[in-house]
């Protein structure tokens, strides 16, 4: 029996050993699995970082290309008073002369515009008469 007793405590022993070795190999695979995630953790920071500035950076052009196209012009001032024009337009023929020109017309005077059209316009088609046809 000693023999046996001898062997129980042999076995004992290096049951011992073998779970503090694998208590020691458990320990270091967390310390490595913590460093891990602990690089982890800071790459992810780190490109969270990079893509907040890089939306930034963007979100700056954008705003650029829209102001140069006019999407956030500052506000209009009020417009100047313009010279109103008079309800009644003389006829050319009463129209004052100076040095014996006519008087300027203001820009977009329809009324002295149409008095200017003597007659209807004359189209002559001589030697344009082929062009619509197909050989």
């Amino acid at each position: 029996m000693s023999k046996l007793r001898q062997h129980i405590e042999e076995m004992r022993a290096r049951l011992d050993e073998v779970a503090h070795d694998e208590e020691a190999l458990v320990k270091a695979l967390g310390d490595a699995l913590n460093r891990l995630d602990d690089a982890l953790l800071r790459d992810v920071r780190t490109i969270a970082s990079e893509h907040e500035a890089r939306r930034e950076q963007i979100l700056g052009e954008l705003q650029g290309l829209a102001a140069g196209i006019g999407m956030f012009r500052p506000p209009l001032a009020p417009p100047a008073e313009q010279e109103e024009l008079p309800s009644y337009m003389p006829h050319p023929t009463q129209v004052p002369h100076h040095n014996g020109h006519a008087a300027a017309v203001a820009p977009g005077d329809w009324r002295r515009a149409t008095s200017n059209i003597d007659e209807e316009p004359v189209f002559e088609l001589d030697g344009l008469e082929g062009l619509g046809q197909r050989h």
